[in-house]
């Protein structure tokens, strides 16, 4: 009369999440994962601002009932984008233009979510744009140092010509005021 214990169900349990954590980071490096979240985190604020005074506005019937509209549209069009480069990684570049335009219009009609949906969204978006999948990227051995870093390469080779000998002067003087400097404090005592 063998009963199952609680540890088979705990390690079938551990191996069954680690499987899924597995299956999940290997999905979210094949996309442009914190620019995504990061756009829609940015629809998210943006679209809550023109919320909390529009319903108020209809109520009443105010002039600003569109404009706090457009805002609402702006914040959903920034939350869309950022779903969309989950979902199409291989745009990622064209999401990110389109995200950083939505999140700079939202000022128009939702002052870009207090200013923190705005600076969520160019940051999101510019994530978006700046991604590239593995296969587009090229080992930093491979590639050969572009005009540009053999130019710094040069100026600080011949840089630490010039000072190294300076450097290596000061240093001996240095050790030696101090050799002569704690000598003298050994005469005094």
């Amino acid at each position: 009369m063998a009963t199952k214990s609680s540890y088979d169900d705990s390690t079938n349990t551990t191996g069954r999440i680690k499987r899924r954590w597995d299956r999940f980071t290997a999905w979210r490096l094949r996309r442009p994962f914190l620019g995504g979240i990061l756009l829609c985190l940015a629809g998210i604020i943006i679209t809550w601002v023109p919320m909390q005074i529009l319903p108020d506005l209809l109520f009443v019937g105010g002039e600003l009932t569109g404009f706090l509209a457009i805002g609402v549209a702006f914040g959903v069009l920034v939350f869309l984008t950022g779903v969309f480069a989950l979902y199409k990684p291989a745009h990622s570049d064209v999401i990110g233009v389109i995200g950083i335009a939505l999140s700079i219009l939202s000022l128009v009609g939702s002052l870009g979510g207090l200013l923190l949906g705005l600076l969520f969204g160019i940051l999101g978006g510019n994530l978006c744009l700046a991604w590239k999948p593995d296969e587009d990227r090229v080992p930093d051995h491979v590639t050969e140092p572009s005009p540009v870093d053999n130019a710094v390469a040069g100026a600080r080779k011949r840089l630490r010509a010039i000072v190294g000998p300076i450097v290596r002067r000061l240093r001996d003087r240095l050790a030696a005021a101090t050799e002569t400097g704690s000598a003298e404090q050994g005469n005094d005592r």
